[in-house]
């Protein structure tokens, strides 16, 4: 089956996705091109920091930025295939071979006709920081699929990880839907869990929880590739949504003993 990613550039919480699907189903799956957007798209930078300072803290926003500094300067060089740890998702799929683009928004017409040439049968999203219109939605012929990673229709919207741990679940969940309009409410396709590790970061949770969420999404594609999927459809009376949390949130975090790295 030909596929192709719709992403945004984080080299460390969306990378580990990567590195695990491109290791065990980069022969499995023609994957025909990968499209990057702006890390959290229009999200002002400043705003940002000050978020991530205050979730972080000065000690750990240091260690977050030295694995961007690292990741910059050690991005353009040479890596094979199942060199285990890549900088970047571009230097990933330079090693791979697959085709990989920094776009804008995905909705853009320039973006779209690209889509219809290049005749993916499915898009994936993964942490894709725009929602996707009506018109891109209907390109693929088997349809466009997103992976978030909270049992929805709980904990929807942003930092499912962070939400999940602030309200003490034992487990963080999965969930891999067909894209519909309204955001995270497109018929399901998987539903799984992964324990959260007694003492775990926020952080660590995060970059293993990808690399399951990988695991998960092969099993889908295979399905949808043998035209044995099974869709369900999730009670949204029952959804719950969360935004960034707020200073008094990331507090309320600390002093329960979690930590976000």
């Amino acid at each position: 089956m030909k596929i192709e990613f719709l992403t945004q550039d984080d080299p460390l919480y969306v990378l580990p996705f990567f590195e695990e699907f491109f290791a065990q189903y980069a022969k499995e799956f023609e994957i025909l091109h990968v499209s990057c957007s702006r890390a959290m798209g229009k999200r002002p930078r400043m705003q940002l920091m000050r978020e991530l300072l205050g979730l972080y803290g000065p000690v750990g926003s240091v260690r977050i930025a030295t694995r961007l500094v690292r990741s910059r300067l050690l991005a353009g060089l040479p890596r094979r295939p199942q060199a285990g740890r890549y900088e970047t998702l571009q230097q990933l799929c330079k090693a791979y071979g697959v085709p990989y683009s920094h776009i804008g928004s995905p909705n853009a017409p320039e973006y779209m006709q690209e889509v219809k040439q290049r005749s993916a049968d499915a898009i994936v999203s993964v942490a894709c920081p725009y929602i996707l219109k009506d018109e891109l939605l209907k390109l693929p012929p088997r349809g466009c699929i997103n992976i978030h990673h909270a049992p929805l229709p709980r904990y929807k919207g942003m930092m499912p990880t962070f939400w999940q741990m602030y309200h003490g679940e034992k487990n963080v969940g999965v969930t891999i839907h067909y894209m519909a309009a309204k955001v995270d409410e497109g018929s399901a396709l998987l539903q799984d869990s992964l324990a959260i590790e007694p003492g775990e970061t926020l952080d660590h949770l995060i970059r293993r929880s990808k690399r399951h969420g990988a695991q998960c999404m092969a099993r889908v594609l295979r399905e949808v590739a043998n035209g044995t999927q099974k869709q369900f459809s999730l009670n949204q009376a029952e959804g719950t949504y969360f935004t960034f949390p707020t200073h008094a949130e990331i507090r309320e975090f600390h002093r329960r003993g979690l930590r976000p790295i």
